[in-house]
């Protein structure tokens, strides 16, 4: 659980605050002005402040605790402060009296992206991915070959880059190497090293990655893509701990773990016999698998959260912003990328965005065919079928043209999961005018 900071001076909220956060199971550190909290020197993950405290306002200590995400508590007649607040850079703003249920899902998106960021990336915390992070800590010491199935874009490396760093392996570099992005024809030096003369351009002798990787862990990225006769060559260094360079006939022993990856179907290769079936079984000792994004919950707007907070400090605009839409939008997605997509669409997002709120049309999201199925390396995986591409402003054009005339603004604003406000300021930046017998409803 996390560890919170309250800032408060009214004995009330503070009780009230404090008793909900502890039944939860986060440790509370209280400060009753300014001054005490900015003389807190523990390491916290969240602070929940009251916008007005004796000495001054609770907007002031977002700059001092940045990039500690904050929590403003305003009035009723404060409104604006929360405003104000948020263009500085405040994680989120409630108005009081405080719903502790929206409190507290606020304050685990917040303390998640302050604490996760250091864990390997491995940002989220819904229930695959707290089955994925307890499986990493079990098989990390262990020292054996892990197969790490799951489709493009979901952190494939980001998981061996995890289990190394718990390994006991942890005080080398990891090597990473991507099997589909070396030509085939150099595969094998680079994997296996080679002599002088081996080939043309073989000027001296050069280790291999995988002796380069020596008494450390060997990331081997698309491993459905090495040819046959590179995966007859690994399994040797499996079973035997020995490579030899090309053009060699000298024996090298190495001690190194390795974590293999892939999207493709290796059971469905196996029988095609484009993989070797002795390799894959040597491959499989331990099979860990990534969800796809569409999968993780309310881990989507936490990893949006923490890339538009990455992506807006980088380009200096911390104003930045989801609407509601917005993030509805994100967590309706399909992410067929998965999370490579997300981060590159909310890149997109905070270059073009003209005002401190991300509308949902600055996605540029487009909408997909049906879910396909999770897949992991040994499992039977479905093709997609090739469906047209629309984006998110057509889409929103061609529903409201073809329901206008069975549904009322009501209905449809509700059928798009926003506001009627949000319809209306949309037909008009859209041209899409109301029906005329429209102010009847």
């Amino acid at each position: 659980m996390a560890t919170l900071l309250l800032v408060t001076d009214e004995a009330i909220i503070r009780k009230s605050i404090q008793m909900g956060l502890e039944k939860q199971g986060h440790a509370i550190l209280i400060a009753e002005s300014l001054l005490a909290a900015k003389q807190v020197t523990t390491a916290i993950d969240c602070v929940i402040c009251e916008h007005r405290l004796a000495d001054g306002s609770g907007i002031d200590l977002i700059a001092h605790f940045k990039p500690i995400p904050l929590i403003l508590l305003v009035g009723q007649v404060s409104l604006r402060a929360g405003i104000v607040a948020m263009r500085k850079g405040a994680f989120d703003c409630f108005t009081k009296p405080v719903d502790h249920h929206d409190l507290l899902k606020a304050i685990d998106r917040a303390a998640a992206r302050a604490t996760q960021a250091s864990q390997d990336g491995m940002i989220g915390h819904c229930a695959v991915m707290l089955k994925l992070k307890k499986q990493i800590s079990r098989v990390a010491p262990l020292d054996t070959t892990i197969l790490v199935g799951g489709e493009s874009g979901t952190g494939k490396e980001l998981v061996a880059q995890a289990i190394h760093r718990q390994s006991q392996r942890a005080d080398r570099e990891m090597l990473s190497v991507n099997c589909a992005a070396i030509p085939e024809s150099l595969i094998e030096a680079e994997l296996f090293g080679h002599v002088k003369g081996a080939f043309t351009g073989a000027t001296s002798d050069r280790a291999g990655l995988i002796e380069s990787a020596d008494q450390s862990t060997l990331f081997l990225d698309e491993i459905g893509e090495l040819p046959l006769e590179a995966q007859s060559r690994l399994l040797r260094v499996l079973q035997e701990g020995e490579i030899r360079r090309v053009g060699s006939t000298e024996r090298t022993y190495v001690d190194v773990r390795l974590i293999a990856a892939t999207h493709r179907n290796l059971l469905e290769m196996v029988s095609k016999g484009q993989f070797r079936e002795d390799l894959y079984y040597r491959l499989n000792v331990i099979e860990l698998s990534c969800p796809p994004l569409r999968e993780r919950g309310e881990d989507i707007l936490l990893l949006a959260e923490f890339f538009l907070n990455a992506i807006q400090t980088q380009m200096a605009r911390p104003e930045l912003r989801f609407s509601q839409d917005t993030q509805q939008a994100i967590q309706q997605h399909h992410w067929p990328g998965n999370v490579r997509e997300l981060a590159n669409v909310i890149e997109r997002a905070v270059v073009l965005c003209e005002g401190p709120l991300i509308d949902a049309l600055d996605l540029s999201l487009q909408s997909h065919g049906s879910n396909p199925p999770q897949f992991s390396a040994g499992e039977q995986r479905r093709p997609s079928e090739n469906r047209p591409m629309m984006s998110l402003e057509d889409y929103f054009q061609h529903f409201v043209l073809s329901h206008e005339e069975q549904m009322s603004e009501t209905e449809l604003a509700k059928r798009l999961g926003i506001s009627r406000k949000s319809l209306w300021e949309r037909r008009n930046r859209l041209g899409i005018p109301r029906r005329k017998d429209e102010g009847t409803e």
